[in-house]
């Protein structure tokens, strides 16, 4: 028996060791890759200008928004059908990624542990 659960245990080790060395391989090719694309395309950080100028932009927005409400309305009201599909479509993406991230965070595909029961029981 006791063999058994070291055999068991030395496969879970190596097949454990296997997907580590592949996930580092993999991690340093697609950083070797990120670098060159990022030298080839002349990509760089935004300046602080920057982001001050589209902060300042949102905030200016948001305020104009806020003083007449009624132009809200009439952004919705233009909205065409080929750009609600889109929007949707970016909405329920952004849903899927949220509650994938609610799953792995919870352990769990539906709710959490039920904590109450056991205070109520005395265990």
């Amino acid at each position: 028996m006791l063999g058994r659960l070291q055999g068991l245990a030395n496969t879970a080790v190596t097949k454990g060791n296997i997907l580590f060395t592949k996930s580092v391989f993999y991690g340093k090719v697609a950083a070797e890759v990120s670098k060159q694309i990022y030298v080839k395309e002349g990509l760089k950080p935004p300046s602080v200008s920057e982001f001050k100028t589209v902060y300042n932009n949102l905030y200016k927005q948001a305020l104009q928004y806020t003083q007449k409400p009624a132009s809200i309305m009439n952004c919705v009201k233009n909205i065409k059908k080929p750009e609600a599909i889109k929007y949707g479509s970016y909405f329920i993406q952004f849903l899927g990624f949220y509650s994938v991230g609610q799953i792995i965070g919870r352990r769990k595909l539906i709710g959490y542990k039920n904590y109450n029961h056991e205070v109520a029981s005395g265990h």
